[in-house]
């Protein structure tokens, strides 16, 4: 009998949409600034931000954790 305490496959994600939303963030006011509308700088990296944390862990994190629990 074997005891497997492995986390799910999605463990992790959260932290990564929320770093993905802090970048988009900073992202945005940059570039709002850059272009004199930090409203609309600031609406567009809090709108594409979790999705690019979400990217960022499919690409990087999810296949690495996938080989390690495979192997």
């Amino acid at each position: 009998m074997t005891n497997d305490n492995t986390p799910p496959p999605a463990a992790g994600l959260g932290i990564w949409i929320a770093f993905g939303a802090a970048f988009g963030l900073l992202v945005g006011v940059v570039v709002g600034g850059l272009f004199d509308n930090l409203t609309y700088g600031m609406g567009l990296g809090s709108f594409f931000g979790p999705g690019l944390g979400v990217a960022a862990w499919a690409v990087f994190i999810a296949p690495r954790r996938n080989a390690r629990r495979d192997s």
